[in-house]
């Protein structure tokens, strides 16, 4: 078996210390970002940041960018992080590697282990760390208790209840314009729904809908 020959250490660096990643491609909704931040709050930060060393000093995050996000914004000063010393292009392919390279969930096993959970937990604080719906646990949950046919009902009538994902590139010019016009209608959507996961996709629906019911002559 071929044996790694890269050097690594884990150790606390400031995070101050610690640049995002400008060419990591991750991207996370906000409600995935308010479990993220749920999840650390209460159990701390369990998976390290990956970083490596930069020459003036700093470290460039390759794995844990919105984990970095998330520790900023809640008011941490450090982040035990594995440091490893790799080129670009081996840093970048790491990137991918921590991302991508994972196992898909045997839905079976991950119904039993929610009916073991929701047995203790309610389902709001269930909801509040994982991407599903109450819905979407309540039939994940029912596997073995129910036909495969009325699960299979079930699961895609609570698909449709889960968020999609829209990813725009702005200009410099166009990115503030866009940003004022979310801060403005998002200030009245916390106020009417403090409870929002989606504040800022409900401010872009709520803006393209006032846009489509104006009367907007043609040109001629």
């Amino acid at each position: 078996m071929m044996k790694s020959t890269m050097k690594m250490k884990i150790t606390d660096i400031p995070l101050d210390r610690l640049r995002p990643a400008p060419w990591d491609p991750n991207r996370m909704d906000e409600s995935t970002f308010l479990r993220l931040e749920e999840s650390i709050r209460r159990y701390g930060l369990v998976v390290n940041l990956v970083a490596r060393p930069l020459r003036d000093g700093f470290y460039e995050v390759i794995s844990g960018n919105w984990r970095l996000q998330a520790l900023q914004e809640m008011g941490f000063d450090r982040a035990p992080c594995i440091v490893v010393d790799l080129d670009e292009a081996h840093t970048r392919l790491l990137a991918q590697a921590l991302n991508h390279i994972h196992g898909q969930d045997d839905l079976g096993l991950r119904a039993q282990a929610l009916r073991e959970i929701l047995k203790t937990l309610p389902e709001r604080e269930i909801a509040s760390l994982l991407p599903d719906t109450a819905d979407t646990l309540k039939a994940l949950a029912s596997i073995g208790e129910q036909s495969m046919a009325d699960y299979l009902r079930d699961w895609q009538q609570t698909q449709t209840a889960r968020l999609k994902h829209l990813h725009i590139q702005l200009t410099t010019e166009q990115l503030p314009v866009v940003e004022q016009a979310l801060a403005q209608i998002m200030s009245q959507i916390k106020q009417e729904r403090p409870d929002s996961p989606n504040a800022r996709g409900t401010a872009i629906y709520l803006l393209c809908k006032a846009y489509l019911e104006r009367e907007v002559p043609h040109e001629r």
